[in-house]
């Protein structure tokens, strides 16, 4: 990637929900993801293609996905399947963990089981945030006190090409933990399956 290349990715690439994430990964090179929700992996791709040009070696970028994948629901929309996202991820040859489960029951299992620590860029993209309130103590365990999360406000219904109409809004920690304990507040109203 050159220079004209990464100022277009950050400043006019499509979808420009996806922007402000190039731009912090541009600015804070980080080089541990954690991304819950993948739909259908145009901006894992993104993602990893701008983390694997600024970190220089390969070997030191850890990328994990939580996704329901075959698991999906009509809430969760369409997306990739297990077997598509390991390719899809493989191709890039790196550290990778893909973990094909809920994201309240996986974020406690990464924890758990230590498979991920240090998370330095988390991009959560999930119809709600009713599952943060149970499983935010464990994902605060594995998140680096300065990472980067960003978290996708979608649209208010899901289709085919949801993914593409998702805003990512950058929150800090104490952000995080206001929004596991009240997934309704402004501006995410749209996450809570309660809200009006």
């Amino acid at each position: 990637m050159n220079f004209f290349q990464v100022f277009y990715l950050t400043h006019f690439s499509k979808p420009a929900g996806h922007r402000g994430i190039l731009r912090h990964i541009q600015s804070d090179h980080p080089r541990k993801i954690l991304e819950v929700g993948i739909q259908h992996g145009d901006r894992t791709v993104s993602i990893l293609n701008m983390v694997l040009h600024f970190c220089g070696d390969k070997s030191d970028v850890h990328y994990c996905a939580i996704d329901p994948f075959e698991g999906r629901t009509t809430e969760d929309g369409r997306g990739l399947s297990l077997r598509k996202a390991h390719r899809l991820i493989s191709s890039f040859e790196i550290k990778s963990r893909l973990v094909p489960l809920a994201p309240e029951i996986a974020v406690k299992q990464l924890y758990l089981d230590r498979l991920i620590e240090k998370v330095d860029l988390v991009v959560i993209s999930t119809p709600n945030l009713d599952w943060l309130k149970n499983s935010c103590t464990a994902l605060l365990e594995i998140i680096h006190e300065s990472a980067g999360i960003f978290i996708g406000i979608p649209p208010s219904s899901l289709s085919q090409s949801a993914s593409s109409q998702i805003e990512f809004e950058k929150v800090g920690l104490t952000e995080l933990v206001s929004l596991a304990n009240h997934p309704d507040r402004l501006p995410y109203s749209r996450y809570s399956k309660n809200a009006a």
